[in-house]
């Protein structure tokens, strides 16, 4: 893939998962390529690949519009990353951890810990937050010596809010938001010591409880405020939109 695809690929991904771009606007290679500063030949690659990733649906002649995630279809997708990363726990478990391996996941508790500690969190703070998180889950994914659960990995993480780290930020939640991240915290710490023990039910069965429920806690510790959040971000379709393709 050219360098130029590749910068396509990542900005036009960004934006959208950000909700940088309308919902219902039709998404042609000249309009892309516009906004990104880019030729039309790398954005045309581009936005293939992400209708190949669901983020896109192709419209009938020209175009293409941003495909809505309805909140039943981020439980589903959360259910899938659960199960993958399950599996990439128990594997591990099993295997036991190399020093590489040991040294990311020691580094990412060290962080988040520091974090829950503070009295109150600004955004710097979750974005330490976020890179720590997404630390911990690479290095055991990367670690488990099956590289299809990447694979698999790899197009779902790219549905907002499933990633690990991908937290959204809401006005005025700084508590509830601090309270998921202790709740995070002390998984990892959980599991962390389940695969040190050599204990592969129980690192599987926690990573599938933790990678699995980002919705179901997501409403659990933030509750009607997350919700507008993403509604308002233009992700989410609204009660009476349904996904295309």
């Amino acid at each position: 893939m050219s360098t130029a695809v590749e910068s396509a690929l990542t900005q036009l991904r960004t934006m959208i998962v950000n909700g940088d771009l309308p919902l219902h606007d039709r998404i042609t290679e000249s309009s892309a390529a516009a906004l990104i500063g880019l030729s039309r030949t790398p954005v045309r690659t581009a936005l293939s690949q992400l209708e190949s990733e669901g983020l896109l649906v192709k419209l009938e002649g020209r175009g293409y519009r941003i495909r809505p995630y309805s909140f039943a279809d981020l439980e589903k997708a959360a259910e899938v990353r659960g199960a993958l990363e399950g599996i990439a726990a128990g594997r591990l478990a099993l295997q036991g951890p190399d020093a590489d391996t040991v040294a990311s996941i020691e580094q990412s508790i060290a962080m988040t810990e520091a974090i829950i500690r503070r009295d109150a969190v600004t955004k710097r703070e979750v974005a330490i937050y976020q890179e720590a998180n997404d630390i911990y889950h690479r290095a055991i994914v990367g670690a488990c010596g099956n590289e299809f659960v990447g694979f698999g990995l790899e197009r779902i993480t790219n549905i907002p809010i499933i990633a690990p780290g991908a937290f959204a930020e809401v006005e005025g939640m700084a508590q509830a938001e601090m309270l998921r991240m202790t709740v995070g915290h002390s998984q990892h710490v959980i599991i962390w010591d389940a695969i040190n023990a050599r204990d592969p039910v129980r690192a599987e069965n926690m990573m599938r409880e933790h990678a699995g429920a980002p919705v179901r806690y997501a409403k659990l510790f933030i509750g009607d405020g997350y919700q507008r959040k993403l509604f308002a971000s233009g992700i989410i379709a609204g009660k009476d939109e349904t996904p295309e393709g």
